[in-house]
């Protein structure tokens, strides 16, 4: 095994956790044997770091679910994708034609800031995810009022607006529409647009293309459906077991998140 990518949130970091000593021991020990170490997540360049120290064992950050590479060591960005000011805008004014209040997160490396509507009654994510991050954001009443490019449009949905996933696929098919479970409550549905480049997947064959590693020779562990991007490319895919249940048969099982599934699945791939 030459690498391994691993998500962050419910995978390495435990649902309302920390990362835990033996993760970090693994982490290291991979390091020890040369093997290079890709985190891939969804949160932001700067909410990742919030749990990733400047000394934190890894090689590579793949952040923004793929939107974003950056090398770990020297903290150089090496690749970013945005979508222009002009397909934000787009964007925006067909997403409010739904009764659904949706993010605009800025160009990378600032996409911590963002535009955001009030314009519906809002999903307890969505205000939950307003206020962690309330310094940053900055109230539109209409998509002109979107300034800059940005890295993706975030939506999150009740049960009864799921049917809403396969529909914006359909209706926008020049873009990756990128479904997720929130990392807040563990349960809301998130949909995020991206430009049509974007994935986990894409961002992490990219960079073993980059690295000269063949996907055969790379293992994957996640707990999402944002993860399975980048696990269908690898030549061992796992899920910790507390996954969606409707992804579990199609993947290898460790323990869950916090029983040490991580480090359960480095012994197994060592």
């Amino acid at each position: 095994m030459k690498a391994i990518i691993t998500d962050l949130d419910g995978t390495i970091l435990p649902s309302g956790g920390t990362i835990s000593p033996q993760t970090l021991h693994a982490l290291q020990t991979l390091g020890n044997r040369s093997i290079v170490r890709i985190v891939a997540t969804g949160r932001t360049l700067f909410a990742a770091r919030k749990f990733l120290t400047d000394d934190f064992p890894i090689d590579y950050l793949v952040f923004s679910s793929g939107a974003g590479i950056m090398e770990w060591k020297n903290k150089k960005i090496l690749q970013a994708h945005h979508l222009s000011k002009e397909e934000t805008q787009e964007l925006a004014t067909y997403l409010w034609e739904y009764n659904i209040n949706f993010i605009v997160q800025q160009e990378i490396p600032d996409n911590h800031y963002f535009y955001y509507t009030d314009i519906y009654p809002a999903h307890r994510d969505y205000l939950r995810r307003l206020e962690k991050f309330r310094d940053y954001g900055t109230l539109i009443s209409n998509p002109e009022e979107i300034r800059t490019p940005a890295t993706q449009l975030i939506m999150i949905l009740n049960d009864r607006q799921l049917a809403l996933v396969e529909k914006i696929k359909q209706d926008l098919p020049r873009y990756s529409v990128i479904r997720s479970t929130s990392p807040l409550d563990n349960q809301a549905v998130w949909l995020e647009i991206y430009p049509s480049c974007v994935n986990k997947g894409y961002s992490c064959q990219y960079l073993l293309n980059f690295l000269k590693i063949a996907t055969t020779d790379c293992a994957g562990i996640g707990n999402d459906y944002n993860d399975t991007d980048f696990l269908d490319i690898c030549g061992k895919a796992y899920l910790v077991k507390n996954a969606p249940s409707p992804l579990l048969p199609h993947y290898r099982t460790v323990a869950s998140d916090i029983q040490e599934g991580f480090s359960e699945f480095i012994a197994q791939i060592l």
